[in-house]
C-alpha cells in the first residue's frame, strides 16, 4: 500500500513515527506492505 502524508508538522511527523514503529503489525493485519511514497510539506518544515 502506497501512502502520502499531507503535512509534516506535529501530526504528520507523529503519523510517520507511529507507522515506522508499528510497521510490522500494521502490515501483518492489513496483508500488504506499507510504503510512504510522499511526504508533502511546506519548504520551511523540511
Amino acid at each position: 500500500m502506497k501512502i502520502a502524508i499531507m503535512g509534516y508538522g506535529t501530526i504528520g511527523s507523529g503519523v510517520k513515527e507511529v507507522l515506522d514503529m508499528n510497521r510490522a503489525q500494521i502490515e501483518k493485519k492489513g496483508g500488504e506492505n506499507i510504503e510512504i511514497k510522499y511526504i508533502l510539506a511546506r519548504k520551511e518544515h523540511i
